[in-house]
């Protein structure tokens, strides 16, 4: 199984970062690494497109947002979270309308 790719980390970004956030750390990265020519630039140039391009999209965005809830930061499944940890976890975050 291919391992989980945490878009978030790429572009250094938190998970509840708003839509502009994203864009503007995309484009930071994006200019940093416009023109080098080495391979490692490019590789990590088309991880950074590849990331923008799902959390750029609200629905690409929610759709990987699922998925990576049952992931944890080793790229191994979590079992799946039940209702009261899923409310607990909501009311425990400060409310920020986006």
């Amino acid at each position: 199984m291919p391992r989980f790719k945490d878009y978030y980390a790429v572009l250094g970004v938190p998970p509840r970062a708003h839509a502009r956030t994203i864009e503007e750390r995309y484009w930071e990265q994006a200019h940093e690494l416009h023109g080098d020519p080495t391979r490692k630039a490019q590789k990590r140039l088309s991880l950074i497109n590849e990331a923008y391009e799902v959390l750029a999209s609200p629905h690409k965005r929610e759709q990987y947002d699922r998925q990576h809830a049952v992931f944890n930061s080793n790229g191994e499944t979590q079992p799946r979270p039940t209702f009261m940890t899923t409310l607990l976890d909501l009311l425990s975050k400060p409310f920020r309308p986006d």
